[in-house]
């Protein structure tokens, strides 16, 4: 709004001040618009990055609330390629798109540490968003009582996720239509998320 009010204002002015044609005040309303448009540009800015980062702090949040709420973590390897939902196979298990392919066994003091690097907010960049290809080759997947929560984590090129929340459906909603809300995260290069999981798959001989 205060934005809206000093962009009229000097779009009145500056009309005015040329028709009186006077050459010092034109230099220095020119001036001052120069200045007033690189401040509002600095000011739009700094609040789009203000609202994304709000944003991803909410979504890392109710991530985080389910990943605590959580049982045992189950962890996969995944094909890199997204298989569009139609396209599917019923007989085989789907993290986020992902095909999973083996799942890798971990006892409960694996799965607690997991969860413990997961409740890391050390591990997530909120307020930067990589441009990178995401080549995941990770995933999990954690429940609770009413949700269930699916992570994809890629390393290569850079550190991502990508997360999905499913709202469970109950035997009288059958006909309903799952809600789903999927968001990426972007990781730290230190993450000790991917650190730990690459310690738990067993080495290709």
């Amino acid at each position: 709004m205060v934005v809206e009010i000093v962009l009229l204002k000097i779009q009145f002015i500056i009309p005015k001040l040329q028709k009186d044609n006077h050459p010092k005040l034109n230099l220095a309303l020119m001036n001052f618009t120069q200045k007033t448009f690189f401040y509002i540009a600095i000011f739009t800015f700094g609040l789009s990055l203000f609202v994304l980062s709000s944003c991803k702090e909410k979504e890392l949040q109710a991530m985080q609330k389910i990943i605590k709420d959580s049982e045992k973590i189950e962890l996969f390897l995944i094909k890199n390629t997204p298989i569009n939902p139609t396209e599917q196979d019923s007989s085989k298990t789907y993290l986020c798109d992902y095909e999973v392919f083996e799942k890798i066994s971990i006892s409960s003091e694996q799965s607690d540490s997991l969860k413990t690097a997961l409740l890391d907010t050390t591990n997530y960049i909120s307020d930067v968003e990589k441009k990178c290809m995401m080549m995941p080759k990770y995933a999990m997947r954690m429940k609770t009582k009413k949700d269930t929560l699916d992570i994809v984590f890629s390393d290569n090129p850079c550190a991502k996720a990508v997360a999905k929340n499913s709202l469970l459906k109950t035997p009288k909603k059958e006909e309903e239509k799952k809600k789903e809300n999927m968001f990426y995260v972007d990781l730290t290069a230190e993450n000790t998320i991917i650190k730990l999981i690459q310690s738990f798959v067993p080495k290709k001989e």
